[in-house]
C-alpha cells in the first residue's frame, strides 16, 4: 500500500500528501480526523522512492525493488532504511559505509600494485634467465642443458629464439636456436601466427651457409610442420650435404600431404636418394 493512495474511512476520499505512520490526518472532503494506525512502524517500512508500505521483515520493496535495509558495516546489524545510526553499536551508517568503501578500493589498489610489482619481477627474472641459456648456445656442449630449459619456458621464449638465430654471427647460437624452435613445437601446443612466425624464420634458415643451421632448421620444420614448409624443404632435397638432405626428406615425410608425397617420389625416381639405398 502507498501512502498517497489511503482513503478516509468516512467518506472515501483519496488522502494526498506523504504521511508517517501514526500521524494524525485531517480529510480534506468531509474533516474527518484520524490516525493512519495502519501503518505502524514497529511492523512496517517505508521505500524511500515509492513511498509503498513494506512489512518490516522485506529487504526489498514489493512495489520497485529498493533495498530497505541498510546493514551497519561495523557489527553487522541490520537496520531500517532510513535509519542514521546504528540501533546496536550507534555508527553513523553512511559514514561507516562510505569508509569501508574507501578502505576497500584502497586495499583494491595496493593489490593491483603489488601484483605489478610482482610480475615485473617475475618477468625481469625470466628475461635473465632467458638470456642465460641463450648465452650458453654459444657453446655447443651446453646445448642439451640449455635447449631443455629454454623449452621449460615454451611460447615466451620464441621471439628471442627467432632473433638469435637469423642475426646472431655465432654459428653454434643460430642451430641451437633452431633446435630449441623446433623443441617448443613439438613440446608445447603452439598454433596459429606464433606456429606461422616460427615456421617463416625456420625456413629462412634453410638458405643458412652453415651446413649445422640448415641441418636443424630442417629437423625443426619437420616438427613444426605445415604446408608452407613443404616447397622449401623440397629444394634443400638438392643439397650438397648428405646429413641435410636426409633431414629435409625425414622432414617431408612427417609433414605428409600429397604434396610432399609427391615431391619424395619426383626425387627418388631421378635417384636423389641412391645415397640412402646404397645404390
Amino acid at each position: 500500500m502507498k501512502l498517497d493512495e489511503l482513503a478516509c474511512p468516512n467518506c472515501g476520499a483519496s488522502l494526498d500528501g506523504d504521511f508517517l505512520p501514526n500521524q494524525q490526518i485531517t480529510c480534506q472532503s468531509c474533516n474527518s480526523v484520524f490516525v493512519a494506525s495502519e501503518i505502524e512502524a514497529a511492523t512496517t517500512v517505508i521505500c524511500p522512492d515509492c513511498r509503498t508500505v513494506n512489512p518490516i521483515e522485506e529487504r526489498f520493496c514489493s512495489h520497485c525493488g529498493n533495498e530497505l535495509k541498510i546493514f551497519c558495516v561495523l557489527c553487522h546489524t541490520e537496520n531500517v532504511v532510513g535509519t542514521v545510526f546504528c540501533t546496536h553499536c550507534g555508527a553513523h551508517l553512511a559514514n561507516a559505509r562510505a569508509r569501508r568503501k574507501k578502505m576497500q578500493e584502497d586495499r583494491r589498489r595496493l593489490r593491483i600494485e603489488r601484483m605489478r610489482i610482482i610480475k615485473e619481477k617475475e618477468a625481469r627474472q625470466q628475461a635473465e634467465k632467458l638470456q642465460n641459456l641463450l648465452d650458453a648456445l654459444d657453446e655447443p656442449e651446453n646445448h642439451d642443458f640449455a635447449i631443455y630449459q629454454i623449452n621449460q619456458l615454451g611460447p615466451q621464449a620464441v621471439q628471442a629464439l627467432i632473433e638469435t638465430m637469423r642475426h646472431d654471427d655465432d654459428v653454434d647460437a643460430r642451430y641451437g636456436s633452431a633446435r630449441a624452435l623446433g623443441q617448443i613445437c613439438l613440446a608445447h601446443n603452439i598454433k596459429g601466427l606464433d606456429r606461422a612466425k616460427i615456421r617463416k624464420a625456420l625456413i629462412e634458415m634453410l638458405a643458412d651457409p652453415e651446413v649445422a643451421v640448415r641441418y636443424w632448421a630442417a629437423n625443426a620444420l619437420g616438427k613444426c610442420q605445415g604446408q608452407a614448409a613443404i616447397e622449401p624443404l623440397g629444394k634443400l632435397l638438392r643439397d650438397n650435404h648428405d646429413g641435410v638432405r636426409s633431414q629435409a626428406e625425414q622432414a617431408l615425410e612427417r609433414i605428409g600431404g600429397a604434396r610432399a608425397e609427391e615431391i619424395l617420389a619426383q626425387h627418388e625416381k631421378k635417384g636423389l636418394f641412391n645415397w640412402i639405398k646404397g645404390k
